[in-house]
């Protein structure tokens, strides 16, 4: 479905929920509550008739329905520019980028997104240590209209806490907030992509932690969600984390290898060069075969 769809469909359900409305109550004449439901996913577009009617048992404008739509494509735009230089490590960049986004009137969550790369950035360049990042994004997502206003950042800040945690070893707290937040309702496609790469954090996670058994279980779920939804995003990763758990655990030396090789057809095909190299030269006696 178009990003209109999701949008919409968001930003009907936020307000649903803030006034504490059912869907049933605010379908009532207008749809199904399935096709609500759907509408609100993402997964249809309804008609401008159709928009109209719950706008209005809604109490809000059609304007305003769409004018999200516009901040979702200024959400992006900046979302893509700050993590390019944060990649490349510009964390000054980054700061004083944000700086003059805050200096303007901005929705809330380009706000959290502009206050999530501060900090991250902050952090970057030690400016920050780890445990006051984390204590300022806990913070930032802690507060209650977050969750109604963003679901998609609140998510964001608590995946990046978590990555915190497991990168400085604190296993038992990223752990908790992982499995806290793969628990949660992911009911649109920009979620459910975004679960995606939880997991795999979360099998990263659970491989420096040393549960392969549980690692080998959310690797499986990985790659079963990544082919259900045909995002090959992290496919190939969970089949060399599959692999390293299973090599781990001692299993048959043909499912350990038939992982690698499906991660180095995976990293092949999608030209992922640094990861082909990475099984090539640390898991080459695991391959059946080799491309020239």
């Amino acid at each position: 479905m178009t990003s209109l769809s999701n949008s919409i469909g968001n930003q009907l359900r936020r307000i649903r929920l803030e006034q504490q409305l059912t869907q049933k109550e605010v379908c009532q004449n207008i749809c199904s509550q399935a096709e609500l439901s759907k509408i609100e996913q993402g997964k249809v577009s309804a008609t401008v008739d159709t928009i109209q009617k719950i706008a209005n048992r809604l109490n809000v404008s059609m304007l305003q329905l769409f004018e999200e739509d516009t901040q979702a494509i200024s959400f992006q735009k900046y979302d893509h520019e700050w993590t390019q230089l944060f990649r490349n490590q510009k964390f000054d960049a980054v700061i004083d980028s944000v700086k003059e986004i805050f200096s303007a009137p901005i929705n809330t969550s380009i706000y959290l997104l502009a206050k999530y790369f501060e900090l991250i950035a902050l952090e970057g360049k030690k400016s920050l240590d780890y445990r006051s990042c984390i204590s300022e994004l806990s913070f930032l997502a802690d507060q209650e209209e977050v969750w109604y206003e963003s679901p998609l950042m609140y998510v964001r800040i608590k995946l990046a806490i978590a990555n915190y945690y497991y990168l400085n070893h604190q296993f038992v707290h990223s752990r908790k907030i992982y499995e806290a937040i793969l628990a949660m309702d992911y009911n649109t496609e920009e979620f459910k992509n975004l679960r995606i790469k939880i997991l795999y954090n979360h099998a990263q996670q659970l491989f420096f932690q040393g549960d392969y058994q549980e690692g080998v279980k959310v690797t499986e779920l990985g790659i079963s969600e990544s082919i259900d939804r045909k995002n090959s995003s992290f496919l190939g990763h969970f089949y060399y984390q599959r692999a390293n758990f299973k090599e781990k655990l001692n299993f048959d030396l043909q499912t350990v290898k038939d992982d690698y090789s499906m991660s180095y057809t995976l990293f092949t095909a999608f030209n992922l060069d640094r990861y082909v190299e990475i099984v090539e030269k640390g898991r080459n006696d695991y391959l059946l075969f080799k491309f020239l």
